[in-house]
C-alpha cells in the first residue's frame, strides 16, 4: 500500500459530504450515515443505489478494497423511513430481558440487511452515573452488571444477523463530571471522568469485556477524557488496555 491509500483505508466520510468518485480518487476505507444521511428517496431500494455506488466505486481501486458502510441503528434503523424503531436503551434496561435485546438487535439487523449496510454503531455500552447526562437514555442503566449483560446479547443478535456490531464509547463516557465538559454549553458530554483506575476499571470496563466475549469486532473511541487525558489520544486506554491486556484484535473507530 502507499502511503495515500493507507490513509485512505483508514478514513471514513459521511456520506453528505463524499461522492462515489471521491472513494476512488482517495481509497476511501469508510462511508457512514449520520443523522439525516438518507438518499433521496428515502426508500431501502435507494438505500442499496447509493450503498453499492459506493461499493463500486471502491472496487475500482489499484487493491479492489471494499468499504464498509456505517449508521447509528442505536434503537432500529432509525435513518430509514419506516423502519421498526424500538424503545432506547434505558427502556430495555428497565425491562431487563437479555432475549428481548438479542431479538431487536436481530430485527434491526434485518433492516439493514435490507438497505445493504453491514455496519451498526451500538450498543452503546455506557453506564451512566449522573442522570443529568444528555444522553443517559443511551445507557440501559447505572448497575455495571446489567449494562455488560444486556450489551453483550445487543452483540450477540447483531452479529449472529450478519451485520458487524460496535461498543461504544470506550471508555467513561457515562461516568463524566458535572461542568468538566470544554464543547460549547456542554455540562457533562465529552467531559472528564475524573475517577481513579480502580473505579475506572470496576464500573466501566465490565461492558466492553462482555462485548468482546460476545464476539464484537469493532470499538467506538470516546468523545470525552479521563483525568484530563482525551481518550482518542491515550495509548494506555486505546492501545495498552483495549489491545493489550484485553486483546482486541479488531478495530478502532473514531
Amino acid at each position: 500500500m502507499s502511503l495515500a491509500e493507507k490513509i485512505g483505508q483508514m478514513t471514513q466520510v459521511e456520506k453528505n459530504s463524499i461522492t462515489a468518485e471521491d472513494v476512488t480518487t482517495y481509497f476511501v476505507g469508510s462511508v457512514l450515515s449520520g443523522g439525516g444521511g438518507a438518499p433521496q428517496p428515502n426508500t431501502p431500494e435507494a438505500w442499496r443505489a447509493m450503498v453499492s455506488g459506493y461499493q463500486e466505486a471502491a472496487l475500482a481501486t489499484r487493491l479492489g478494497i471494499p468499504i464498509l458502510y456505517g449508521v447509528d441503528a442505536v434503537h432500529g434503523h432509525n435513518n430509514l423511513r419506516d423502519a421498526t424503531i424500538f424503545p432506547h436503551n434505558i427502556g430495555l434496561g428497565a425491562a431487563n430481558d437479555p432475549a428481548l435485546v438479542a431479538a431487536i438487535a436481530a430485527a434491526t439487523a434485518a433492516e439493514l440487511h435490507a438497505t445493504g449496510v453491514h455496519w451498526n454503531f451500538a450498543p452503546v455500552v455506557a453506564t451512566p452515573q449522573d442522570i443529568r447526562w444528555g444522553r443517559t437514555y443511551e445507557g440501559y442503566g447505572e448497575a455495571t452488571e446489567l449494562v455488560s449483560e444486556l450489551g453483550a446479547a445487543f452483540v450477540r443478535g447483531t452479529q449472529g444477523a450478519g451485520i458487524l456490531a460496535t461498543p461504544k464509547h470506550f471508555i467513561g463516557d457515562g461516568g463524566t463530571a458535572f461542568g468538566s465538559s470544554t464543547t460549547g454549553g456542554y455540562l457533562l458530554d465529552q467531559g472528564d471522568a475524573r475517577v481513579d483506575e480502580a473505579t475506572l476499571r470496576q464500573l466501566f470496563l465490565p461492558p466492553y469485556q462482555a462485548a468482546l466475549a460476545a464476539g464484537a469486532r469493532s470499538v467506538m473511541a470516546s468523545f470525552s477524557s479521563w483525568n484530563g487525558d482525551k481518550v482518542h489520544g491515550s495509548r494506555y486506554l486505546l492501545t495498552d488496555l483495549l489491545k493489550g491486556e484485553l486483546a482486541f484484535d479488531g478495530f478502532v473507530v473514531s
